[in-house]
């Protein structure tokens, strides 16, 4: 039976020009009665990580420039990830009815630890802790990330908490599951696209979900990102999707993932460790024009559903 999702406004968060090329997507955002948010000032200060007053400098622009219900927003590149918790915080705030699942979808982990402020591969932390989720799941990992977890200091007593799950495309040593400490999480590869689906539908015990999606969870098939890619196909994204929204109550969602040419901020010692980390963790050589276009494409796919589901 399908579930009465919120009516969600899509919102183009123009933190680094991501939408400059993709006009027919800016077109449907408005059409669907969306809106735009200028905040490429802000952009450079938050890229890849940010400090308090760059993430209240935004909360600020959210607060005066988005709209205030339940919203889709496109954020541009997976730089910008560490956005998330505060949109997810708008959305508990704009339709609070119950706890809430925070589906995750992701080459990588963004569970580590990161001090006095977040970065992109942090903030999974913040937003298992926040007021009304009951947990994060994660879906579709197949970076290296994952496979020394204390090393790379993750949020392991969330796992022990019951409050984050993962469940990767492939792991890392070919093996049928991913272990962490004493959590054992099958493979969606070791099960089977299909049965995953249902396995995934059975691991969400809430009513309400959010939905964050990064592009680079997709094949070099599907997108073109700032980061190395997953194996997981647009296609069975949409099927997974379509099961959990035809079963759950959408109250908000967002996607990065597109490419942009990196401009970093926050000071100058800030901006030169943002490049050098960047240089050491992201592939050197931009994708093709021709492929970043299938962004686009995408963008405008889960568009359509999202809005849709609410119709």
């Amino acid at each position: 039976m399908r579930r009465l999702s919120d009516r969600l406004t899509p919102v183009l968060l123009d933190l680094d020009g991501a939408f400059e090329d993709q006009g027919a997507l800016v077109e449907e955002t408005l059409a669907a009665g969306g809106d735009q948010v200028a905040a490429r000032d802000l952009g450079p200060a938050l890229r890849l990580w940010s400090r308090p007053p760059a993430l209240e400098a935004l909360r600020d622009r959210l607060r005066q420039s988005a709209p205030a219900g339940p919203s889709l927003v496109f954020t541009g590149s997976g730089d910008f990830h560490h956005v998330s918790p505060l949109l997810i915080e708008r959305a508990i705030e704009a339709s609070w009815s119950g706890p809430v699942t925070v589906l995750h979808f992701d080459n990588h982990p963004d569970w580590v630890r990161f001090e006095n402020g977040m970065h992109c591969g942090s903030w999974v932390g913040r937003a298992a802790r926040l007021p009304g989720v009951a947990k994060v799941i994660t879906v579709g990992v197949c970076s290296r990330d994952i496979a020394h977890p204390t090393s790379r200091s993750a949020h392991l007593d969330l796992v022990e908490d019951g409050r984050l799950e993962l469940y990767a495309y492939r792991a890392p040593d070919g093996g049928s599951t991913v272990r962490v400490g004493r959590a054992a999480w099958p493979t969606v590869e070791s099960q089977g696209e299909d049965a995953f689906i249902d396995f995934l539908s059975a691991r969400i015990q809430t009513d309400a979900v959010y939905v964050t999606i990064d592009k680079d969870v997709l094949r070099h098939e599907d997108a073109a990102t700032n980061w190395d890619q997953g194996r997981t196909s647009l296609a069975f994204l949409e099927a997974m999707l379509a099961r959990i929204l035809d079963e759950h109550r959408l109250i908000g969602a967002d996607v990065v993932g597109d490419w942009t040419r990196p401009r970093y901020g926050g000071g100058l010692a800030a901006g030169l460790l943002k490049r050098a980390e960047a240089m050491l963790d992201q592939p050197w050589s931009p994708p093709r024009p021709a492929l970043r276009q299938v962004n686009e494409g995408v963008n405008r796919r889960l568009l359509r559903m999202f809005v849709q589901t609410a119709a």
